[in-house]
C-alpha cells in the first residue's frame, strides 16, 4: 500500500488514505510508456522546463574569473603586509584603509564563489539527470514493463498519493528537495501546472487512477 506523508503522520489529518501498491505500480508503468516512450512532445516540454534553468557551462566561467580576482586580492593583501613590515613608516590610516579593501572584498568574493559552486553542483547534477534519461531513451523499441530502482531514480523524483484512485508523479527540476522540504511544500507542489493529466484503467476495467505529471 503507498500512502501520503500526512496519512503516515495519522488518519485524520489526511483524506487521500492508502492506495494499493499494484494500482499504483500500472499507473506508473503506463505513465512512463506513455509519457517518455510515446509522446515525445511531452518528453520536449520535460526538457524545456529542465533545460531552461542549466547553465553549467556559464557558471564554470564566473567561478573561474571570481577565483582569479580572490586569488590576486590575497596577493595584493599579502604583499601589503609585506610591505608595512618593511616600511614601519608608511601611515597607519593607509595601511588600515587598504587592508579593510582588500579584506572586504575578499569576503565577498568568497562568499559568491561558495553559493556558485553549491548552484553549480545543482545544475551538474540537474545535467547528469537528463543525460541519463536520454542514455536509457535512446535504447531501441525499448518498453517499461516493469519496474526497477534505476527506472524509477532515473525518471520520478517523487510520487504524492492525493486519494485512493489519485496521484501526481514529480519530474525533478534544477532542485534537489530534502524530505522535510518536500514534505513540507508538497501542497504547493499540487497546485503545479502539469504538462499531462490522463486516467489509467485496469485491463478488466474494475479500476482506474488519475494521475498528473509535474515538473519541481
Amino acid at each position: 500500500m503507498q500512502q501520503c506523508g500526512i496519512y503516515i503522520e495519522g488518519k485524520a489529518n489526511c483524506n487521500a488514505k492508502a492506495s494499493r501498491q499494484d494500482l499504483i505500480e500500472a499507473t506508473t508503468i503506463h505513465m512512463l510508456n506513455k509519457v517518455f516512450l510515446k509522446d515525445l512532445d511531452i518528453m520536449s516540454t520535460i526538457q524545456r522546463v529542465i533545460k531552461s534553468t542549466i547553465k553549467v557551462d556559464d557558471v564554470e566561467s564566473i567561478i573561474e574569473k571570481l577565483t582569479l580576482e580572490r586569488d590576486e586580492n590575497e596577493i595584493a593583501l599579502s604583499n601589503l603586509i609585506d610591505t608595512k613590515v618593511k616600511t614601519p613608516d608608511i601611515p597607519e590610516s593607509i595601511f588600515n584603509t587598504k587592508y579593510r579593501e582588500y579584506s572586504d572584498r575578499l569576503k565577498v568574493l568568497t562568499a559568491e564563489i561558495n553559493k556558485l559552486e553549491l548552484e553549480h553542483v545543482k545544475n551538474y547534477d540537474t545535467k547528469k539527470r537528463m543525460d541519463k534519461i536520454n542514455e536509457i531513451l535512446g535504447k531501441k523499441n525499448l518498453v517499461i514493463d516493469e519496474l526497477d530502482s534505476e527506472i524509477l531514480s532515473t525518471f520520478i523524483y517523487k510520487m504524492i498519493s492525493v486519494s485512493p484512485n489519485e496521484i501526481v508523479y514529480c519530474i525533478a527540476g534544477t532542485k534537489n528537495y530534502s524530505d522535510n522540504e518536500f514534505k513540507e511544500r508538497r501542497f504547493e507542489f499540487l497546485k503545479t501546472k502539469p504538462i499531462i493529466v490522463e486516467t489509467y484503467h485496469t485491463p478488466d476495467g474494475l479500476d482506474k487512477m488519475l494521475y498528473r505529471v509535474v515538473v519541481i
